[in-house]
């Protein structure tokens, strides 16, 4: 019963303010309404707006976060499509620089390689090569650089890959020798002879044809490695008249190489009187400690000559 009267009166005050409503009877109730919740509502939202600033950042950062990783991907994409170019580029290069030695040894056969691997103990100097037993190599094949100095021989061959001992190794031995020989100089200027027409212009020194140069003539040794930069030029004659900057080349002594690739130059002299052998510092022609691309010399076969 109580709950007939409630909702009996509850409608009859909902009609009694909707009829004033429509005449405008509390448009003033309503005015004051307003006017007495306007400051606590503009201090309701002065008290939240740092609140919805900082929801605004966060929203902000994670969008923010969202475009730097994008960014980062598209750089990165960038970066990978550079190095593709700048990898197709170089191989280009290797190419080039690989026909152009193959065009100084014509009657030799070349097979270009890329470095894939190095020995890492620290007491070998070897390297590993993207090229083996179905690419043609075998064991004791020579190596050279992309220039065409000698840079080692295979050491160990597989199907696709192999291994290539550096000069600098301990294990390596090359028979080389250092060519010698002095140049024919040039005779002596006349001197300028004073006339009263003037001074005589002296000829240009001619070298004399009928001189005979000296000869040229080879210093042998076997060049060693020692885990360093540069390798050791060893048992060479005591009285050798070799110096610096002279070239060191294969000698073809003993058949693992052909005779006359470059090796180097000569770095150094020692010369001790109490040996019976003179040994030499050699630095190697090629960067063997940045190879990149070498040249094996498949046409060679090595002698593997036995001792008698």
């Amino acid at each position: 019963m109580r709950l007939i009267w409630w909702l009996t009166t509850v409608g009859a005050v909902s009609l009694v303010c909707i009829a004033l409503s429509e005449r405008g009877s509390i448009t003033p109730v309503h005015n004051l309404t307003l006017t007495v919740s306007s400051p606590v509502e503009s201090v309701l939202r002065d008290a939240a707006s740092p609140v919805d600033d900082i929801y605004n950042s966060i929203t902000d950062h994670g969008s923010l976060v969202r475009e730097n990783e994008d960014l980062h991907k598209q750089l990165e994409q960038l970066q990978a499509q550079l190095a593709g170019q700048q990898n197709d580029a170089k191989t280009i290069q290797d190419l080039q620089n690989a026909l152009g030695v193959k065009g100084d040894h014509k009657d030799d056969k070349l097979q270009a390689a890329s470095v894939i691997a190095q020995e890492t103990s620290g007491q070998k100097r070897m390297i590993a090569i993207d090229r083996g037993l179905s690419d043609g190599l075998d064991e004791g094949m020579v190596v050279l650089s992309e220039k065409g100095s000698l840079i080692g021989t295979v050491a160990a061959v597989y199907d696709n890959y192999a291994w290539v001992r550096l000069l600098t190794d301990p294990d390596s031995a090359v028979n080389a020798q250092v060519n010698t020989g002095v140049e024919q100089p040039l005779p002596a200027a006349t001197p300028v002879v004073i006339t009263g027409g003037g001074a005589t212009p002296t000829p240009a020194p001619t070298a004399d044809a009928t001189a005979t140069p000296a000869p040229i003539t080879s210093v042998r040794g076997v060049l060693e490695g020692d885990l360093g930069a540069n390798v050791i030029l060893d048992l060479l004659p005591p009285d050798a008249k070799i110096s610096a900057d002279d070239l060191v080349m294969t000698s073809g002594l003993g058949g693992n190489y052909p005779a006359g690739i470059l090796i180097g130059t000569i770095k150094d002299v020692q010369q001790r009187p109490e040996s019976a052998f003179t040994s030499a510092t050699v630095i190697t022609s090629a960067q063997l400690s940045s190879l990149e691309t070498v040249l094996v010399l498949t046409s060679f076969k090595p002698e593997r000559l036995q001792s008698p």
